[in-house]
């Protein structure tokens, strides 16, 4: 359990560590990554570092939470830009999908994080984001209940933004695939178009 900061110093020795983290991951990669190397880069000794983050698993999971935060306003901006109330389920779809892969490939770190996301604690920040999701997709389906009745709503919600994140990942995470970008964001854009079209 992670020691949460309430000290303004502490918080900025928390983002230090974080910070730490990215660099190491991104110059040193995840399995030649220890919390030795992350202490010397941030200049502390490894024994502060484990008053705030007990392991290296700790450390990439805060390091996961910020690529959702990321993610998250990648996303508002975007809808920002664009009115829900103005977009057709399918390009609502496309939108979300497209900045996803977008906001992950731009930074080589998330990208190494997606090529390891089998073996990192992603589960909390993996919950941050459907929760997100979800809380998108209703208010979309709430200007729009009129075109799209549907029934079961959440779990069909649950099964879709699950399903969507874990292709995403997977296909992140291969180097070699026979599958191009847009054929993924086409079959996945189909499948919720599908799903939630009456």
């Amino acid at each position: 359990m992670r020691k949460v900061p309430k000290q303004q110093r502490s918080r900025q020795m928390v983002e230090t560590l974080i910070d730490a983290t990215a660099t190491v991951l991104a110059e040193r990669g995840l399995d030649n990554t220890t919390t030795n190397h992350i202490a010397e880069l941030a200049g502390v000794s490894v024994g502060s570092l484990y008053q705030y983050f007990p392991d290296k698993d700790s450390l990439i999971e805060a390091l996961l939470e910020r690529m959702v935060s990321d993610l998250q306003r990648a996303f508002n901006v975007q809808l920002q830009q664009h009115s829900l109330g103005e977009l057709d389920l399918e390009n609502v779809a496309r939108i979300s999908i497209s900045i996803g892969l977008g906001t992950l490939r731009a930074n080589p770190l998330y990208l190494e994080l997606m090529q390891n996301w089998h073996r990192l604690p992603v589960m909390t920040p993996l919950d941050k984001l459907e929760q997100y999701m979800l809380t998108v997709a209703r208010l979309y389906f709430l200007q729009h209940f009129q075109s799209y009745p549907i029934t079961d709503l959440q779990a069909k919600l649950y099964v879709l933004i699950n399903s969507t994140l874990f292709t995403l990942a997977r296909y992140l995470s291969q180097s070699n695939t026979m599958l191009k970008e847009t054929e993924i964001v086409d079959a996945l854009v189909t499948m919720i178009r599908n799903t939630l079209t009456p």
